[in-house]
């Protein structure tokens, strides 16, 4: 099966926000975390870094991690997120706010 990622943006107070990252078909024995969560200088897109590690008691292969809360910039349109397994992307999903 193929890897899905999909993404829930919650608006906790006015600018003020989270996101729920859901990936599935993760292999047994790994677990995904959040390794960045950056807008850049100038680009109206946020990006968020998913990485899949090992950790050997894990068994669930559809797992949801939270980017922590975050403050919307001006212009700032929608959130990519991009997650990778030792350095190789495997999954990409954007979504406007």
């Amino acid at each position: 099966m193929s890897m899905t990622c999909s993404q829930g943006i919650t608006n906790i107070n006015e600018n003020s926000y989270d996101d729920d990252i859901t990936v599935t078909n993760i292999s047994m024995g790994h677990f995904i975390a959040v390794i960045g969560n950056v807008l850049q200088d100038g680009s109206t897109t946020r990006e968020i870094k998913v990485e899949i590690m090992p950790l050997e008691a894990m068994e669930q292969t559809t797992q949801t991690t939270n980017s922590g809360l975050f403050v919307r910039s001006a212009g700032e349109t929608e959130i990519q997120v991009e997650v990778y397994k030792d350095g190789q992307e495997l999954c990409v999903n954007t979504m406007s706010y």
